[in-house]
C-alpha cells in the first residue's frame, strides 16, 4: 500500500476473503442462536419433568410414612393381643 500518495490498493482476493469470513461469521452466529433457543426449550421441558418428579417423590414419601405409622399401630395391636 502506498500511503504517501494517499492511495490504498487492496486485492480482489482479499476483499473476497473478508466477505467469505463475514458470511461464515453470520452463519455461525445464526446457528449458535438457533442452538441457544433449542437449549432453552429443552431446559423448560426438563424443568417441568423435574418438578413433576419432585411432586411424585414427595407424595411417595408421605405414603411411605403413613404405611410405616399404620404398621407400627398394627404391631402394637398384635403385641397387645398376644400379651393378653
Amino acid at each position: 500500500m502506498d500511503f504517501l500518495n494517499a492511495e490504498a490498493k487492496i486485492s480482489i482476493s482479499t476483499i473476497v476473503l473478508i466477505a467469505m469470513q463475514v458470511i461464515a461469521m453470520v452463519a455461525f452466529a445464526t446457528n449458535l442462536s438457533a442452538d441457544i433457543d433449542q437449549s432453552e426449550l429443552d431446559i423448560a421441558k426438563h424443568d417441568t419433568r423435574i418438578t413433576t418428579l419432585e411432586v411424585n417423590f414427595q407424595q411417595q414419601q408421605i405414603t411411605l410414612a403413613r404405611i410405616d405409622e399404620n404398621l407400627k399401630h398394627t404391631m402394637r395391636q398384635v403385641d397387645s393381643i398376644a400379651n393378653q
